[in-house]
């Protein structure tokens, strides 16, 4: 899934507009296939910007992901049939909103140019930990000894897969790692954004200024793709985005984000499967050692929310008796 692209990271640029629309019916056996479809379109998307960056500027791959995604919705979304959507009571919010999602879009791009899918996305297994540590500082909130456990049990999971030693690095580490921190604090700003932006104003947006932004810049850097299967690719990353996040948003009206978050994790099997297919990808077995102390951290600090969660109600229970 790239923040804010395709990841369980990036996936949290729709998890409060999603977190809006629950409620509407419960239906947990929907709900989990409509996430695993939305992982897995998660999954073909990094797939598809990997294709396109193999020859294309990252900038460029990015503007085309979001151009498309925008064309896509707004064909549903359009100003006749839900004139909510194109109408927002927080430009400046949006506006910074959207130039963090440039930046954290075009790194992750950029980092799938050099590494493979399932690198990247281990990478960005941390995004957890940062939103975690970035809520303490921008919403308020109280991190107990437990979460702080799995925040640093996380950056083990990114020292396992980088094996840091003076001169053995790859710097595109750095970059996704980068995308990571930057996604976190676009998860915070969607956290705000959703108590006053309708959800299909949150999802038309997301994809209309970045591709307004990049839009004049693109006539200097653009470079014509000169293989059929890289337009595909291109194609293909918008109409992924675009369909991914419809189906994570659908998935979170039929069940509650507790419900579905462990799910986000099965991205990683369907990158492995297509970073093999496409690419002849074969992770290390660092890498999924990594994975798997990440997924573990990520599942305990989701684990501990929930704990947390459980407790206030029942606190606000009691007072009301």
């Amino acid at each position: 899934m790239a923040a804010l692209t395709a990841s369980p990271s990036s996936a949290a640029k729709a998890a409060s507009v999603a977190a809006s629309l629950e409620g509407q019916g419960i239906n947990k056996g929907r709900a989990a296939v409509m996430m695993l479809v939305a992982v897995t379109l998660f999954a073909c998307l990094d797939s598809s910007a990997k294709m396109a960056s193999r020859e294309l500027p990252a900038i460029e791959t990015v503007w085309f992901r979001f151009a498309i995604h925008f064309v896509l919705v707004a064909l549903v979304l359009n100003p006749w049939r839900a004139p909510e959507a194109w109408r927002t009571k927080q430009p400046r919010l949006q506006t910074l909103r959207a130039l963090i999602q440039i930046v954290c879009t075009g790194l992750n791009f950029l980092a799938l140019s050099q590494l493979q899918i399932a690198q990247t996305l281990s990478i960005q297994f941390t995004g957890p930990a940062f939103i975690t540590l970035l809520s303490i500082f921008w919403l308020g909130e109280k991190v107990g000894r437990y979460r702080w456990t799995a925040i640093g049990v996380s950056f083990l999971g990114v020292l396992v897969i980088t094996r840091p030693a003076p001169g053995s690095i790859e710097p595109a580490f750095g970059i996704i790692l980068l995308s990571v921190i930057i996604g976190a604090s676009y998860s915070i700003m969607t956290r705000r954004l959703a108590g006053t932006e309708s959800p299909g104003s949150m999802l038309l947006i997301m994809a209309a200024l970045p591709a307004a932004i990049l839009t004049p810049l693109i006539p200097f850097v653009f470079v014509w793709p000169a293989h059929p299967e890289t337009w595909i690719a291109l194609f293909g990353a918008g109409f992924f985005g675009a369909l991914s996040h419809y189906f994570y948003i659908q998935a979170h009206r039929f069940a509650p984000a507790s419900f579905l978050a462990p799910l986000q994790y099965f991205q990683f099997l369907a990158v492995l499967i297509l970073g093999f297919v496409f690419f002849g990808d074969i992770p290390t077995l660092w890498t999924f050692a990594g994975a798997l102390i990440l997924i573990g951290s990520g599942l305990y600090i989701w684990h501990r929310e929930r704990v947390i969660a459980r407790r206030a109600r029942d606190e606000v229970s009691r007072s009301d008796q």
